[in-house]
């Protein structure tokens, strides 16, 4: 492995004994996660090796080893962690699975066993995950994503992951490790807790300490792969500071799709029975001037209640999104409509869909989701893969299938007024929202995580 002085440090205090607590916060691509990856397999060499000679002494007591790697959730431990192990062990070591070691992420077993230690995957994205890892004792636990996990109803369970490692207290390698991003600023719940309170091992990575990145040109490249302002401050510049204006600073518009060829549609619903419902349709679409695949937010469905002057029903709405079907049909024809996902608090709605046999899924929230879906939003458009095709949006189907168009784009202006909530924000650490007229955002998240996490969107 070619490591830079900074990364021969991290994976020297990894694999010695007696530095116990290991804190790494690193922008992205700055190459800590690689670093770590390779150091714990020969943690846990040396570990064997610590073992070995202490069965020699009389009145020892042989013991067994585990450790826990914690991620976001199970998905993001595959890419960002598995992935990364099985190529070192593969590439670096020329190890063979079943021979060496044996490495299994399937359904049930998710582990690492090598040098007669298992490493236990683990996500850690909801109130439950705790209760999965398990109970024997761990001598190692490295938490990937550590700020972005301590947020919420997350924060009490993490802050019991010591616990899993009391019978190791005092032996020379026990060893936890966190490693992650900035995810807000100064009052960040994380920052306050384990890091300035704290006196762990610290380190602090950027793009150039990456020797993958050799060059000027690829770290102007990794520092813009963030759009200016705060997100690119805090993902690249690891400075906790506080998000204000608008979210969405860039936003690429079209009045026609001309050089763009759609291969499949995906709806988002956010459903309100008081506030606006809205169908947000997306494209994936060929673009034959920049010859890639990108997304496109087509014309929308939203009905305001306040506006409209009624109280829709379940039945009316599930009455509107067929009738809304037929229009995008009609529209765009021999497109396949591939996915429809609502909101996974729409309870009523989802039983008024089930019993009319319309297929749908429900989304996936958790603790953070808005401020993650907003960054991927706002990448997406820096990097020129979300395009709005800007259209008067649809207030309603009459029964005999016309609609009413609104004089405006609904959805746009909700995009454009999008607004971080500046002073919760320095209250809570986190980067906050203000929660108004926010319902078009919400479907067009809801079906762009789909896409992206089935690999219809691009990973940016």
């Amino acid at each position: 492995m070619i490591l830079s002085k900074k990364q021969i440090k991290l994976f020297n205090d990894i694999i010695s004994p007696n530095v116990n607590n290991i804190s790494v916060l690193g922008s992205t691509q700055s190459g800590k996660t690689y670093d770590i990856c390779g150091a714990l397999i020969q943690y846990a060499n040396r570990l064997n090796q610590y073992e070995k000679e202490q069965r020699k002494k009389e009145r020892y007591i042989p013991r067994e080893y585990n450790g826990a790697i914690i991620g976001w959730t199970t998905d993001t431990v595959k890419s960002n962690i598995v992935d990364n192990l099985e190529n070192i062990l593969k590439k670096e070591y020329h190890f063979t699975n079943g021979k060496e070691y044996v490495l299994k992420f399937g359904q049930q077993d998710k582990y690492l066993e090598i040098y007669n230690m298992r490493f236990y995957f683990f996500g850690f994205n909801n109130k439950l995950s705790f209760n999965r890892i398990l109970g024997k004792p761990l001598i190692f636990v490295w938490v990937d994503e550590a700020a972005r996990i301590y947020e919420g109803q997350l924060m009490e369970s993490f802050d019991e992951i010591p616990g899993r490692q009391m019978s190791y207290a005092g032996h020379p390698y026990y060893k936890r490790i966190d490693s992650f991003n900035v995810e807000g600023n100064e009052n960040h719940p994380y920052k306050l807790r384990y890091i300035d309170t704290t006196d762990w091992v610290k380190y602090v990575f950027y793009p150039f300490d990456n020797p993958v990145l050799d060059t000027e040109e690829k770290i102007r490249e990794a520092v813009n792969a963030f759009p200016p302002g705060s997100l690119r401050e805090q993902k690249v510049f690891n400075k906790w500071v506080i998000a204000e204006g608008r979210v969405f600073t860039q936003i690429n518009k079209l009045d026609s799709l001309d050089g763009f060829i759609i291969r499949e549609i995906g709806i988002g619903c956010d459903y309100g029975s008081v506030n606006p419902t809205t169908f947000v349709p997306i494209a994936l679409c060929y673009h034959q001037e920049s010859r890639k695949w990108v997304i496109v937010r087509l014309e929308i469905y939203y009905h305001d209640p306040a506006v409209e002057g009624d109280t829709p029903t379940t039945e009316y709405y599930s009455f509107q999104f067929r009738m809304f079907l037929a229009y995008l049909k009609d529209k765009y024809p021999n497109i396949p409509i591939t996915e429809f996902v609502i909101d996974s608090e729409a309870a009523h709605f989802d039983n008024r869909l089930t019993v009319d046999k319309i297929p749908h899924s429900i989304s996936k929230k958790g603790a953070g989701s808005v401020d993650r879906d907003n960054q991927y939003m706002q990448s997406l458009f820096y990097k020129g893969y979300l395009y709005v095709l800007e259209k008067p949006s649809i207030r309603y189907f009459t029964n005999d299938g016309h609609y009413q168009e609104s004089v405006k784009d609904e959805g746009l202006i909700e995009l454009e007024g999008y607004r971080y909530d500046k002073l919760r924000s320095e209250k809570e650490g986190t980067n906050c929202y203000v929660k108004d007229r926010d319902h078009s955002r919400d479907g067009l998240a809801y079906i762009l995580a789909l896409f992206k996490e089935t690999g219809r969107s691009p990973v940016v």
